[in-house]
C-alpha cells in the first residue's frame, strides 16, 4: 500500500504544473509559519 501511494505521488510530481503548485504551496505555508513564529516572540529580557 505504501509503495502504491508513493508511486501515485511520484507520478503527480512528474507534471511540471503540479511541481509549480507544490512549490507555491510550500512557500506560502512557510511564510505563514514565519509570520506566526515572529508574532509570538516574547520581548527580550533586560
Amino acid at each position: 500500500m505504501k509503495k502504491l501511494i508513493g508511486a501515485a505521488i511520484a507520478n503527480w510530481f512528474r507534471k511540471p504544473e503540479n511541481r509549480e503548485k507544490a512549490k507555491r504551496a510550500a512557500k506560502q505555508a512557510y511564510s505563514q509559519y514565519q509570520q506566526r513564529k515572529g508574532s509570538h516572540q516574547r520581548p527580550p529580557k533586560r
